[in-house]
């Protein structure tokens, strides 16, 4: 059954937070925007894994109504379920603040930090192995800075538009993926004490 999806879907529910608290599950909603829609078999091709290890995860998203099953294709002589994201842009209202909901939260934001930490050991050892020096393989960058409330609003737009020049850059053709991990928080300081 066709569900139609929605342009925004805006979590609330600690059970959606909850289902995306692992990288693998963060990857295949970044690959099903990516594609549109997707069979396990493309989506697994996209992520360079066996289709076997994503239909727990995939099952784990459509159960908590982050993907839905678009439809079918025939794969040989069978047909195979086509996945697509719920909704264009999923937001987390994280105005939500019961303990669930925010110890989910901090689940997910590890989730996103772990990947990147695994994606950029990664660059780091096959720029080791291969003996080249690829200086824009990984950047790195942390700092702290005092911010009035309208810089910190203006950082976070151009992080926005960083993200939406990365998704409108992506194509099947181009050879090489890369990674984009950011984090704003506002640091506790001597004020909030």
């Amino acid at each position: 059954m066709r569900v139609k999806k929605r342009r925004k879907l805006v979590v609330r529910d600690v059970s959606k937070v909850r289902a995306l608290r692992t990288p693998l599950r963060q990857e295949i909603l970044n690959v099903l925007e990516r594609l549109g829609s997707g069979t396990v078999k493309e989506m697994a091709a996209e992520l360079r894994r066996p289709p076997a290890s994503l239909y727990y995860h995939i099952h784990k998203l459509v159960d908590a109504g982050l993907v839905n099953e678009a439809g079918s294709r025939p794969a040989g002589r069978r047909r195979e379920a086509v996945y697509e994201a719920a909704a264009e842009k999923i937001i987390i209202d994280r105005s939500v603040a019961t303990e669930g909901f925010t110890d989910a939260l901090m689940d997910l934001h590890r989730a996103t930090l772990r990947a990147a930490e695994r994606e950029s050991i990664a660059a780091l050892s096959a720029e080791c192995v291969d003996g080249r020096k690829r200086r824009d393989d990984v950047t790195l960058l942390r700092l702290t800075a005092r911010l009035r409330p309208a810089d910190a609003r203006r950082a976070r737009q151009m992080l926005r538009e960083i993200a939406r020049f990365m998704k409108e850059h992506d194509g099947p053709d181009t050879p090489t993926a890369f990674a984009f991990t950011t984090t704003l928080v506002r640091v506790q300081d001597e004020s909030d004490v």
